[in-house]
């Protein structure tokens, strides 16, 4: 699903949403230029992702780099068989969840009904582990996309934004629903709620029209109006 020109949703992958950015986020679009992959989904998406990956760089030989918001397995699910399929691609996320990604700290502790069914299904749905080739950190840019820390749903969660593209992509800071309104995300699933929620506050200083949320469909128009709107409604 093209989003805007230089932003394509590839909309058949399982898992969290993965976006996909045409050359570098802060240039004007040109033929043959590098591909920014925005987290991976489930396991077992790679073959889906790389045929998709090839269709827009017109060429067997793909030049990407997948950026991670978070290392949850939907998100990062298929970053160990796209390393192994496209060979030189490299691999970004934040500092702070970095050892997850690596497995040298285990996966995060989810609460309530849903961390009982992660246990039980642990065995059969283990993130295999990657070394990130590139340590991302608050302030960074990479590809054009400026890397905004906003802790709380994990330690290093992270949003992407391009103010040439007028767009920012939120991982799982944000989650939209089906009528696009917005939402925060689960509590269940996040490490510290508070900090989830002042990240929110932090995003909703961004100027953008796009939002592009880690669950849930895009929202095409008037995303910051949105979120500053839904910032101001927290408690």
């Amino acid at each position: 699903m093209e989003l805007s020109p230089q932003i394509h949703e590839i909309t058949t992958v399982r898992g969290a949403n993965t976006y996909v950015v045409i050359g570098d986020a802060s240039a004007k679009l040109q033929d043959d230029l590098p591909l920014t992959l925005i987290d991976t989904g489930m396991p077992g998406n790679a073959a889906k992702i790389v045929d998709f990956l090839r269709t827009l760089s017109k060429v067997q030989t793909v030049n990407c780099t997948i950026v991670l918001t978070h290392p949850d397995i939907d998100h990062a699910g298929s970053v160990a068989e796209l390393k192994e399929r496209l060979g030189k691609v490299k691999v970004a996320i934040h500092e702070a969840d970095a050892p997850r990604l690596a497995g040298e700290k285990p996966p995060k502790e989810v609460l309530g009904i849903l961390g009982v069914l992660f246990k039980i299904m642990s065995p059969f749905m283990r993130l295999k582990p990657v070394k990130p080739d590139i340590i991302l950190r608050d302030g960074d840019t990479i590809d054009g996309l400026d890397v905004i820390h906003t802790p709380g749903h994990t330690e290093g969660s992270i949003c992407l934004y391009s103010e040439t593209l007028k767009a920012i992509f939120v991982g799982d800071a944000l989650r939209t629903n089906k009528d696009r309104s917005l939402r925060p995300p689960s509590a269940a699933m996040s490490l510290n709620v508070e900090e989830a929620k002042n990240s929110i506050r932090k995003l909703a200083s961004y100027d953008f029209e796009l939002l592009l949320p880690g669950h849930g469909p895009p929202i095409l128009k008037e995303g910051s109006k949105k979120v500053k709107d839904f910032a101001t409604s927290l408690m």
